[in-house]
C-alpha cells in the first residue's frame, strides 16, 4: 500500500474503508481522528486482535468519508457495514435501528417520543432529531427534558389528567392547566436544545458540579457530570436524516461544503471562488526547510493535490523569503502544466509583513489572504483569535472574517503537512549520521539495511547472522553488530 495515502489522511472524524487489490471491502471503522486512527493498524503489533492482523498484507487502498462529528461517524459505519457486510468486520451486522426523538409540531399540542422507526406520513407532520446510537443516554435525557419542560405525551383529548400530571410531568394542555402559547414555549426550547444551542444551560450545571465537588459531595457531583455528558450527547447538532445512504450524506455535506465557499466569496468581494491554495514553512534554523501546498476545490479539502516542496536555495531563519520561493514556483510559467487549475485564493501563514513579501510572486488574478495569531484572546486565558489580512490594490489590511472555518481548516493542514515532511527529513538525517559513523557503511549499504529492517531499533535488534544474509560481507556486519553491542 502507498503510504502517501497515510500522510494525507485528515485529523478529522469519520469512516474508513481498507480495500483489497480488486477493490473489494475488507473492513470499515470509525474513528474520532482518521489519520491517528488508520496509521495505528500499521504501526501496532495488533496482538490482541489476530483476525485484524491477518487483513493488514491484504490492504492495497483506503477510502475514507469525513463526518462534522463522532455521532455521525458511527451512524454512517453501522450503514455501511449492513450495507457491504465487510468479511473482517466481526460485529455490528445485525439490523439494530438508532433512536430518534420526534416532535409533532405540527398538532395544536406537540407530543415528544422517542422512535426507531416512523411513516413517511408523520416525518411530514413534524421534526425529527438523530439518530442517536445510545438509546441509554436518550432515555435519560428525554426523561430530564420532559422535567425542565413539561410536555404531553397523549395522542388525543382527555377530560381528566394523567399520572404524568401529578408527577409533574405533563402540564395539562387538554385539560386547560396551559395556554397554547405557554405550551409551544417548552417545545421550543426542547427544539433549541436538540437543535444544539445547549451551552448556557451545561455551563451552568458545570458550576454546580464544581461547588458539589468543592464540598466533597462526590456522589452528588458525579451525577451531575453524568448528566453533562449525555446532554452534549444529545445536544450534539447531527446532520443525519432517517433513511440516509452513504451517497446522500456525502453529497448533502458537499451542498453544505459548496454553500460555505459562496458566503466567503461573498463576503470577501471576489469574482469567482472555485479553489484555495494554501502555503506554510517548517524548519529548524532554516536547515531542513519544507515548504506545503493544501488545496480546497468547492469548498472541499482535496488531499489527493497535496504538493511539498523542499527549499534548497535559503539556509538561514526566513519563512517569508522562503514561503516567496515555493510561490514562485509554483507559478512560474514553465511549472503551471504540473496543476490542473489556477487558485482564485492564496492563503499563507502569516499577517502583514509577510503579505508584503509575497504579493509581486502571484498573479494579479489570484487574490492573497494571510491568517496569523492576534494579540485578543477568545476568552481570557485561553487560545488568541486568528486575525486575518487580505491585499487590496497596493494597501494591505486587517478583515473581520464571519466564514473563516475552512480557511483555519486549511492553514492547520498545510502546518501539518509541512511538519510532517520536515520530520522525516530529520529521521533520515538521524539515521544518516549514525550508519555514517560505522566503518564499512556507505549509502549503498545503508539503504539497504534501512529497508530489511525499516529503522535504527530493528538494526540494533539484529543478530550478526541477520546483518550478513543482507549485506553478504561478514566484517562490515561484525561492525554494525559490534557498533550496537
Amino acid at each position: 500500500m502507498n503510504k502517501e495515502i497515510l500522510d494525507t489522511l485528515p485529523n478529522k472524524p469519520g469512516i474508513y474503508k481498507f480495500l483489497n487489490e480488486d477493490e473489494e471491502i475488507l473492513y470499515i471503522g470509525k474513528a474520532i481522528n482518521l489519520r491517528n486512527r488508520v496509521k495505528s493498524y500499521f504501526a501496532n503489533e495488533l496482538t490482541d486482535r489476530p483476525r485484524i492482523k491477518q487483513m493488514i498484507p491484504l490492504i492495497k487502498d483506503i477510502q475514507v468519508v469525513e463526518t462534522n462529528n463522532e455521532i455521525e461517524s458511527l451512524v454512517l459505519e453501522s450503514i455501511l457495514i449492513k450495507k457491504h457486510k465487510p468479511f473482517y468486520n466481526s460485529d455490528k451486522k445485525d439490523d439494530k435501528s438508532y433512536a430518534w426523538i420526534y416532535i409533532s409540531t405540527k398538532e395544536k399540542f406537540p407530543t415528544v417520543e422517542i422512535v426507531r422507526k416512523i411513516s413517511n406520513n408523520d416525518l411530514k407532520k413534524g421534526r425529527i432529531f438523530g439518530p442517536y446510537p445510545s438509546s441509554t443516554s436518550t432515555k435519560r435525557i428525554f426523561s430530564y427534558l420532559r422535567k425542565i419542560y413539561p410536555f404531553c405525551t397523549c395522542k388525543k383529548e382527555n377530560s381528566r389528567e394523567c399520572l404524568y400530571f401529578h408527577l409533574g410531568l405533563c402540564p395539562g394542555p387538554h385539560q386547560g392547566h396551559i395556554s397554547e402559547k405557554d405550551y409551544r414555549k417548552n417545545i421550543n426550547e426542547i427544539i433549541k436544545f436538540l437543535n444544539g444551542r445547549k451551552r448556557g444551560h451545561i455551563s451552568e450545571l458545570e458550576k454546580e458540579m464544581k461547588i458539589y465537588s468543592k464540598n466533597k459531595e462526590y456522589e452528588k457531583a458525579a451525577q451531575l457530570r453524568d448528566r453533562i455528558n449525555d446532554l452534549k450527547y444529545l445536544g450534539e447538532k447531527i446532520d443525519f436524516e432517517m433513511n440516509d445512504t452513504e451517497l446522500s450524506y456525502v453529497e448533502r455535506r458537499k451542498r453544505v461544503l459548496k454553500e460555505n465557499f459562496l458566503d466567503l466569496k461573498e463576503e470577501l468581494g471576489i469574482k469567482k471562488l472555485d479553489r484555495i491554495e494554501c502555503y506554510d514553512i517548517s524548519n529548524i534554523q532554516g536547515k531542513l526547510s519544507y515548504g506545503s501546498m493544501v488545496v480546497a476545490q468547492d469548498g472541499e479539502i482535496r488531499r489527493s493535490e497535496y504538493r511539498i516542496f523542499k527549499i534548497r536555495n535559503i539556509d538561514t531563519p526566513n519563512d517569508p523569503a522562503m514561503l516567496r520561493s515555493i510561490l514562485e514556483r509554483r507559478f512560474n510559467t514553465k511549472n503551471l502544466e504540473k496543476y490542473t487549475l489556477l487558485p482564485d485564493i492564496v492563503l499563507v501563514d502569516g499577517g502583514k509583513s509577510q503579505l508584503s513579501v509575497l504579493k509581486e510572486s502571484i498573479p494579479k488574478t489570484v487574490f492573497l489572504v494571510g491568517i496569523s495569531k492576534g494579540k485578543r484572546l477568545k476568552r481570557q486565558g485561553k487560545k488568541k483569535l486568528d486575525e486575518f489580512w487580505v491585499v487590496i490594490g497596493n494597501e494591505i489590511k486587517r478583515i473581520d472574517i464571519e466564514n473563516k472555518s475552512i480557511l483555519i481548516d486549511l492553514r492547520d493542514e498545510a502546518h501539518r503537512f509541512a511538519i510532517l515532511h520536515h520530520r522525516k527529513a530529520r529521521i533520515r538525517e538521524s539515521k544518516k549520521s549514525v550508519l555514517a559513523d560505522i566503518e564499512g557503511v556507505g549509502e549503498k549499504r545503508r539503504k539497504l539495511l534501512i529497508t530489511k529492517f525499516k529503522d535504527i531499533d530493528g538494526i540494533k535488534k539484529a543478530t550478526e547472522d541477520d546483518l550478513n544474509n543482507i549485506l553478504k560481507n561478514k566484517r562490515i556486519a561484525k561492525n554494525i553488530f559490534k557498533y550496537f553491542h
